[in-house]
């Protein structure tokens, strides 16, 4: 198992993309794009914060599925994961299920808040980003 970790914009899903293509992918923006297909519209029309709490606990069922249910060999948490907090359940689960954890933190320079802020898709503000890069736990 995967767990991405890094800041809003700095490059976690495409990295996964490119490196993770056969993997599962569990995320919570998976359930904003989600709502999005469903009701024809886009990921910014579904996106509000009151329902990021709702869109993690999307995250933590696909997780639960893949590895239970599914038996995956590969699942990627593609979650900013910033704190430990954040991913711990995961990680916790993953090892009772006996499978190998990494967490791959994606490079990124702590004075460039504004370029994340530019290139992320999903308009996270850029006051977050800069929290999330303040609060990171190596």
């Amino acid at each position: 198992m995967i767990i991405m970790s890094g800041p809003s914009g700095a490059g976690k899903s495409t990295y996964v993309k490119e490196n993770y293509p056969e993997g599962v992918i569990c995320s919570a923006d998976r359930y904003f794009e989600e709502l999005a297909m469903l009701n024809q519209t886009s990921y910014e029309e579904e996106f509000q914060p009151y329902l990021l709490a709702k869109a993690h606990q999307f995250c933590w069922w696909q997780f639960i599925h893949a590895i239970k249910v599914m038996d995956e060999p590969l699942v990627v948490i593609d979650n900013t994961n910033t704190q430990k907090w954040e991913f711990e359940n995961y990680e916790f689960l993953a090892k009772l299920e006996d499978y190998e954890v990494e967490r791959v933190v994606v490079p990124f320079d702590p004075d460039k808040a504004e370029v994340y802020h530019s290139r992320n898709k999903h308009g996270v503000p850029l006051e977050v980003i800069e929290r999330q890069i303040r609060d990171f736990e190596y």
